[in-house]
């Protein structure tokens, strides 16, 4: 099965529309992600039928929150780690509405965000701004990586505490639906699970509870800021892999069409066999030409 992510429509595009251009470029199935509404998902569910597209996953949250603007991203709208109890009970019932989505449309897999730290701005700006001015190489850098992923293993472990119990619930819930949780690979440095973190929530449950989720952006991100070798995340969790984003990156900027950017996708598509559910996550900002491409290409395999 190969999906495209809903992250790859225009807020406003005229949904029928998008999903016959959907299936136009070969693509069986549709991944739900995070910033479908109640009344977009109402509106989409009968033309996935009438189009025969199938659902290959939801990405938590699906749909939004109706509990008011966010100043956050969407996929973190709650957050599943939160120290705040009522925040932290928010994440889990929201999480459980998009297990009851993907119960609905027949997805097997609800892919989650599981959460950060928030002892400052998890986007790490300067950081990036390092990375972003070529000073990669330099102490300057080394010397922010390695503050922050020391601050991170001093202050983590109430945020790990929270989010076992978060997904403690969640499971149980998810199991009686049949669903699986898709723990997704981070981006940021401070976001949880980094590559240590990971395998301890996936050895907290069975495989037919919780699999690895893997972001070929996100791990490459990590490879480039110096914290983890991309390969690493594949090598390690492959036979806990249950499904992965496929999208290209140029610089720290990713979500491009797959195999668009300087990022060598390649060498990591032997790991993505056909029980591995493939997921191409591009942002609308990738041309459709692009995307017919990587079609062609991921189809070959």
């Amino acid at each position: 099965m190969l999906a495209i992510s809903t992250s790859w429509m225009d807020e406003n595009v005229d949904m029928e529309h998008w999903l016959r251009r959907v299936k136009q470029l070969g693509f069986d199935a549709v991944e739900l992600s995070y910033k479908i509404t109640d009344k977009r998902l109402k509106e989409l569910e009968p033309l996935l039928r009438s189009l025969e597209l199938q659902v290959s996953s939801i990405h938590n949250f699906c749909p939004v929150p109706d509990d008011g603007p966010s100043d956050r991203h969407l996929s973190n709208y709650y957050r599943l780690s939160s120290v705040d109890e009522h925040e932290r009970q928010q994440a889990v019932k929201w999480t459980n509405i998009a297990v009851d989505t993907a119960e609905h449309v027949g997805a097997g897999v609800v892919v989650i965000h599981a959460g950060t730290l928030d002892f400052e701005d998890e986007r790490s700006p300067g950081l990036f701004h390092l990375y972003s001015n070529g000073q990669k190489d330099t102490d300057a850098f080394r010397k922010e990586r390695d503050r922050i992923l020391q601050l991170r293993a001093q202050k983590k472990r109430p945020y790990i505490a929270a989010l076992e119990q978060s997904l403690n619930e969640v499971v149980v819930y998810s199991q009686k639906r049949n669903i699986k949780i898709g723990l997704e690979t981070r981006y940021y440095p401070i976001e949880i699970p980094n590559y240590e973190e990971i395998g301890y929530f996936l050895d907290l449950y069975d495989k037919d509870k919780m699999g690895y989720w893997h972001d070929v952006g996100h791990a490459e991100m990590n490879d480039r800021l110096g914290i983890r070798p991309h390969i690493d995340f594949l090598e390690t969790y492959k036979d806990r892999l249950i499904g992965v984003h496929l999208h290209g990156v140029k610089g720290k900027r990713d979500h491009l069409a797959p195999f668009e950017g300087d990022m060598d996708l390649d060498q990591y598509l032997p790991y993505f066999g056909p029980d591995i559910l493939k997921v191409v996550e591009s942002k609308p900002f990738a041309a459709a030409d692009f995307i017919q491409d990587a079609v062609y290409r991921l189809n070959s395999l």
